[in-house]
């Protein structure tokens, strides 16, 4: 790779993670509702053409920020063993690598009262992450049937916005670790009865 086109993805880097930084900086001081991608823009010293050169919108900018640590629980995934249900991998792999407040909790704002249109744009963020775990569970279910991935991960990313959406009003009355700790014990109980069929279990 030549010096100035080094240099060059070195800066597109550094303008897409200044976005990235400049929105969730925004989100947690007044909420995501109260975001535009101008404001974004003007925080990180970019135009607003330079952000959508970069972004579709601001579901897209939040979803670039949460995937690191999204990728840490796909790396869990990845290497649960070939033959484990999926669910059950899925499972394990969030046991191994929970959620934590990095993406819990880092685009939320810290004053109360963060309107419903701004909850509704956080939830919309996990469709956002809806091709990647297909990705994800192609890779590990290794056949050819499209609709099995994709209808998993749609039901999976459900689950995860489910449990958000009844967590989110709890988060002002708990501390940061026990708001993390609290998401992530209700998800794993929801995928426990999805794995279950939803039977109640026997006494």
């Amino acid at each position: 790779m030549s010096e100035p086109t080094s240099r060059r993805e070195v800066n597109k880097a550094r303008t897409r993670q200044a976005l990235v930084d400049a929105a969730r900086e925004l989100a947690r001081e007044r909420g995501l509702e109260d975001v535009t991608a101008e404001d974004i823009a003007d925080r990180a010293g970019v135009s607003r053409r330079t952000f959508f050169n970069y972004f579709a919108g601001i579901e897209a900018v939040v979803a670039a920020g949460l995937a690191g640590p999204l990728e840490r629980m796909a790396d869990a995934l990845r290497r649960r063993p070939a033959a484990e249900e999926p669910l059950v991998a899925i499972v394990h792999a969030l046991r191994e690598e929970p959620l934590g407040a990095e993406i819990l909790l880092g685009w939320l704002p810290t004053t109360p009262g963060s309107t419903l249109r701004g909850r509704e744009l956080q939830l919309r963020v996990w469709q956002h992450h809806e091709e990647w775990l297909v990705g994800v569970l192609r890779e590990r279910l290794a056949d050819d049937d499209e609709l099995r991935a994709r209808s998993l991960a749609a039901a999976v990313m459900a689950l995860f916005e489910m449990v958000q959406r009844a967590w989110l009003p709890t988060v002002p009355e708990l501390a940061p670790d026990e708001a993390v700790a609290a998401f992530n014990d209700t998800l794993l109980q929801v995928l426990a009865h999805a794995d279950a069929g939803w039977r109640r279990p026997a006494h």
